[in-house]
């Protein structure tokens, strides 16, 4: 809006001119008007009469003041005289109009009456008393330069009067004494007034009808007073009445101006100190009280306004702000540019107050800048609280701008229950609607006055999660922005930090305490950061939740808004897990496991994504989470086991949760995770990787006896946790880095090897090994484990035990108790002892303590052709195998045995009462028949080789066919026979020789009898029974015997040497007579040396055990005492 120049100061003003246009010719046509009926009229006939003049005296008047106004043409219906009582004449002229020369209207009256002087008329000369004026239509006009003027009716004329401005316009009431007609007049009154207002400077037009006017003179001071009706187009009528006060001579003047009913627009725009009105719309009654001062300018101005029920509006787009009134009091000084407002009291169902303050008026008039103070607040705008709200007080610097209308806020202090809110911001009328800022702050606010002061309707969901959320605690640094435009949704910034306080953020989970942290909402868009708190967890104590944030993406969408919790949470790993274990988690019930299930800290971050509505069921509620656990404990995860762990890391969703690293599971070292689905009824798993050594096998009670594995490997478990249910357990592993030992069977795994390890079973208070396999280094072994309850080894069951090339049999480990290693028991199987190692200490086995070994064997497998069946024995694998047994030889005859650890293998003593039996079942000798036998069979080297002594006793060979061809070669008739007979009886047999996978060398051998002995060595090919022997048969050995001094034992002086060779069955004989006539101690030269014994193991010999030795002294003696009782028998060091 451009400046209103009606009220303006005194550097505005121009010095008022005096013109001598229409303003002196019409009052000259007057006085003339008036003069010429005086003067052609007689008094003395008119006294108290009234007289009207005749058509020719009518002419008369106007030629006469045609003549006296040679620019001017008058008229007027008619001219009446009434000579007053006191003689003081008084004239009335109707319908007087006065024209210009060219026949143009200046001015028209209805009718125009007089009271004249009789002085001024007897000396010619016209002065009036008094004046009235009435019917007269003139035009106002103000241009957009702020000059106004007045005119008649056609505005097109030049005016009446010009003026640079209003103020200097009315101080011509004072000019009008200056014409001479009008310096006596005593007072002067225009009624019936019509005035045409055209204002440039606003662009509207009014209409004053019916306006009157009176202006008084006593002595030097004159008074003028008009009413006046506004016509603006609308609905009403507005009355204006003014008042006028100045003293001839000089320029000051006071005036009132009172108004009733008048549209603020009209008010708004007709002077500075009225702009701010431009955006009501309401009708104002009111006051206003003014001066001019001495020279020239406006005063200070006093205005009471009523504004009357409305709205603030500023165009016709915007919504309006309903108000029911509004009463001012305020005063404008020009000087200063300023409005003191004294009081502003507003009564409106949006905000009422009262407010006091100034403002100051910019220099072009069209804003101002202003401060306010204002009490008593209450407000409620657009209904938005359904009740009143209050505020105590508030300071406010604002500036407003007049067209278009736009409000600043710089500063609002706004004080309320102890606590200050600031504020700013701006509202401006666009063409399309308003458009606004605000931006508000306060250090501190209680969460309730939040609510109190936050409408329902303006972003009711947030306000409701709040007011349902924050339970409790401070509000701090309290920040509002608010931003709207036209046709465009607001967009609102709303933050708030908080200290102390309860915070809900899901509605089945516990509250955050002595929460402090920071609530953002932009938009529709919401996030409540929590900077420090805890929870209560139901059990185990507080977890903190530092860090948390709580996430609505856009809470304006109905049917619940997505809501987004970002949780991070550190405590007690019991708190932690009672905590996950509340809706809408409920981990450990899906996965049936107790809130007790661990100890230790947790460390842990996780997201819920639910709507927010009330009601919502468990598969619209999503949630992930990830935890560290620290210094972890737990004896409930696994029943039975202790886990123990530094750090575990922990994942879960909604579907699943995960707890995995490594740790020890009752002291066992591993790398695993444990899963377990928590929407379905499958068991959870333990998987992964688990050190494997010797405390594996008893933590797990894998069977395996203790020291079985030795050095670290690494196993990969696997534990399923059905439901009430014992764990399942399976164990595989390449046995890589594990060394295994049976000592019972002599087998052993270096750790540099591999193999394999398959385990399963189940744990618990009674855990079972349902299967056991383990392969590598030429076992290959399964089985499967039972165990006592409380623990320990009750029977381990090995359906099939497979060694290298010797031992193929079922093998079982029997408990005997906590510490005691396990029996071995071998029920049935081959055992090889041609390539067996069952190692002893020192000779080959492991030097533990070993549990006994029970064998009961199909077939104990000494030589290639020789096999013990029906073995059975019980042993001593401490240091080797140790003990004894008895068997059959090849299914034969029965023998007792004794076997002893040597040289990393067994040395074997046998013993038989059927010695015959024993040598014919080994396919030595088929035609022996009785005798005892003692065979001891040493170890010697790696190859299966044995050194063995044979001795036999009381022995008969009958029908043998190699015997038979021998002695047939010597023609000895009666042995024959005797063979074909009872068979020929040897007393004493002895034999050195060595036992090898592929042949027996017979070192020497001999057999003596008292009809024939005969001595023999070679070597004997198992793989085609073939026979390269040679010796010497002495016939009559009972006799022929004495000569054995001097020869090898089984040969007599006289002897035969012999030969066989080829098939055992049928071999070539050869006998050389020779040799009998040759004496015993020359007979070498008819024979080649026995065969030479290789040394299969240098520097080793095979050597009788010690045992062996007493065992043979001892049953020595025992047949000694037997054949002569009298004989005393030798002491073990004699022995």
């Amino acid at each position: 809006m451009t400046e209103d120049p009606q009220i303006s100061d005194a550097a505005e003003q121009r010095p008022p001119r005096r013109r001598r246009g229409w303003r002196a010719l019409v009052w000259f046509a007057l006085g003339g008007a008036l003069l010429g009926i005086l003067l052609l009229v007689p008094a003395f006939l008119l006294a108290g009469r009234s007289m009207t003049a005749p058509n020719w005296v009518l002419e008369r008047i106007e030629t006469r003041v045609s003549t006296m106004l040679p620019n001017a043409v008058i008229g007027f219906d008619t001219a009446e005289l009434v000579l007053q009582d006191d003689w003081q004449p008084r004239v009335r002229l109707t319908d007087l109009v006065i024209d210009a020369d060219d026949g143009r209207e200046v001015l028209r009256f209805s009718e125009v009456a007089a009271r004249v002087s009789v002085d001024s008329v007897l000396s010619g000369q016209v002065a009036l008393r008094d004046l009235s004026l009435t019917g007269v239509f003139a035009t106002l006009t103000r241009s957009a330069d702020g000059r106004v003027a007045v005119s008649s009716q056609d505005v097109q004329q030049a005016p009446l009067r010009e003026a640079p401005n209003f103020g200097v316009l009315v101080q011509e009431i004072d000019r009008i004494f200056d014409v001479p007609a009008l310096r006596d007049l005593a007072s002067a009154r225009l009624d019936a007034v019509t005035l045409r207002y055209e204002d440039a400077v606003s662009g509207r037009a009014w209409t004053i009808d019916g306006g009157r006017a009176v202006v008084e003179r006593n002595g030097d001071q004159v008074t003028a007073r008009a009413d006046l009706a506004l016509l603006s187009g609308g609905q009403g009528v507005a009355t204006l009445t003014a008042n006028y006060e100045s003293t001839l001579g000089e320029t000051g003047a006071t005036f009132g101006i009172q108004v009733e009913d008048v549209a603020a627009e009209d008010i708004a725009v007709q002077g500075r100190a009225f702009g701010w009105l431009t955006p009501l719309r309401a009708t104002i009654s009111g006051s206003m009280r003014g001066s001019v001062t001495q020279n020239g300018a406006l005063g200070p101005l006093n205005a009471t306004l009523s504004i009357n029920e409305g709205v603030l509006q500023p165009n016709d787009v915007t919504r309006p702000i309903p108000f029911q009134s509004v009463q001012t009091y305020l005063t404008y000084l020009p000087d200063e540019q300023t409005l003191e407002f004294s009081e502003v009291s507003i009564a409106s169902d949006w905000v009422s107050t009262s407010i006091t303050g100034s403002a100051t008026l910019a220099p072009d008039s069209t804003s101002l800048v202003g401060q306010f103070q204002l009490s008593g607040i209450t407000f409620d705008p657009a209904d938005l609280y359904g009740k009143d709200m209050t505020l105590e007080e508030a300071a406010a610097d604002f500036s407003i701008a007049f067209s278009p209308f736009s409000l600043h806020l710089g500063a609002l202090s706004i004080r309320d229950q102890g606590e200050v809110l600031t504020a700013s911001g701006r509202i401006a009328a666009q063409e399309d609607g308003w458009s606004y800022a605000l931006d508000a702050q306060t250090n501190r606010l209680e969460p309730s006055r939040l609510i109190a002061l936050w409408p329902e309707g303006f972003a009711g969901k947030t306000r409701t999660w709040i007011s349902e959320n924050v339970l409790a605690g401070t509000l701090k640094d309290v920040d509002f922005a608010l931003r709207g435009a036209p046709v465009v949704r607001p967009d609102m910034y709303f933050s708030f930090g908080y200290e102390d306080a309860t915070v809900r953020y899901v509605r089945t989970l516990p509250p955050v305490e002595r929460a402090d942290g920071q609530a953002t909402m932009y938009g529709n868009r919401m996030v409540l950061a929590v900077d420090a708190g805890h929870v209560a967890a139901p059990s185990g104590g507080q977890i903190d939740v530092a860090g948390s944030t709580f996430i609505v993406p856009d809470i304006s969408v109905k049917g619940g808004a997505p809501a987004v919790v970002r949780l991070k949470l550190q405590g007690p790993v019991p708190a932690a897990l009672s905590y996950l274990n509340l809706p809408p988690f409920s981990v450990l019930d899906r996965a049936n496991l107790p809130e007790d299930l661990a100890q230790g800290v947790a460390v842990a971050e996780g997201s819920v994504r639910l709507p927010l509505r009330k009601g919502v069921p468990p598969e619209e509620i999503f949630w992930d989470a990830k935890a560290t656990l620290r210094d972890v404990s737990s004896e409930t995860l696994v029943k039975g086991y202790k886990i123990a762990a530094q750090q575990l890391s922990l994942e879960a969703t909604e579907g699943q949760i995960n707890i995995g690293g490594r740790g020890t599971l009752s002291g066992v070292p591993f790398n695993a995770s444990w899963s377990q689905k928590l929407r379905s009824t499958e068991p959870g798993q333990v998987a992964g990787d688990v050190e494997l050594s010797d405390r594996t096998a008893q933590a797990f009670s894998l069977g395996l006896p203790p020291g079985t594995l030795s050095g670290r490997g690494t196993g990969q478990i696997a534990i399923t946790l059905p439901r009430g249910e014992a764990p399942q357990l399976s164990l595989t592993s390449d046995l890589a880095g594990v060394g295994v030992s049976i000592p019972q069977i002599g087998w052993r795994l270096p750790q540099s090897a591999r193999g394999a390890l398959d385990v399963r079973g189940q744990l618990g208070q009674t855990p079972r090994i349902d299967r056991i396999a383990l392969s590598g280094a030429g076992l290959d072994a399964s089985g499967r484990v039972r165990l006592r309850q409380g623990g320990g080894l009750d029977r381990a069951t090995f359906d099939r035990v497979r060694v290298g090339s010797w031992l193929n049999a079922p093998v079982n480990l029997i408990g005997r108790g906590a510490g005691a290693p396990p029996a071995v028991e071998v029920r049935g199987g081959v055992i090889d002892l041609r390539t067996a190692s069952f190692g002893a200490s020192g000779s080959g086995g492991s030097g533990q303590e070993a549990g006994p070994l029970v064998i009961a064997l199909d077939t104990l497998q000494v030589t290639d052709t020789i096999a013990m069946t029906g073995f059975a024995g019980e042993f001593d694998v401490t240091n080797g195998l140790d003990g004894s047994f008895v068997a059959k030889v090849n299914g034969g005859a029965s023998v007792a045995g004794r076997v002893l650890p040597q040289n990393g293998r067994s040395a074997v003593r046998i013993t038989s009462q059927d010695a015959g039996g024993v040598v014919a079942a080994s396919g030595l000798l088929r035609q022996a028949r009785g005798g005892d036998l003692d065979l001891t069979l040493l170890p010697i080297g790696g190859g299966g080789a044995f050194d063995g002594t044979l001795k036999v006793s009381n022995t008969r060979i009958k029908d043998a066919p190699v015997m038979a061809d021998l002695l047939s070669a010597l023609s000895v008739v009666g042995l024959l026979e005797q063979m074909s007979g009872n068979g020929i009886l040897f007393s004493e047999v002895d034999a050195s020789f060595r036992l090898t996978p592929g042949q027996v060398i017979l070192r020497s051998a001999s057999a003596v009898g008292p009809s024939l002995g005969f001595s023999m060595d070679g070597t004997y090919a198992n793989a085609n029974r073939t026979l390269n022997m040679q010796g010497v048969i002495s016939p009559i050995y009972l006799l022929n015997g004495i000569g054995s001094i001097f020869t090898r034992k089984g040969e007599g002086l006289i002897g035969f040497n012999y030969r066989l060779r080829g098939p055992a069955d049928k071999p070539q004989i050869s006998v050389n007579p020779l040799s009998a006539l040759t004496p015993g101690m020359f007979r070498e030269i008819f024979r080649a040396p026995p065969p030479d014994l290789p040394e299969l193991q240098p520097g080793r010999r095979s050597i009788l055990p010690q045992e062996f030795a007493d065992e043979q002294a001892e049953e020595e003696a025992a047949r000694q005492e037997a054949v002569n009782p009298d004989l005393q028998p030798l002491s073990a060091q004699d022995r």
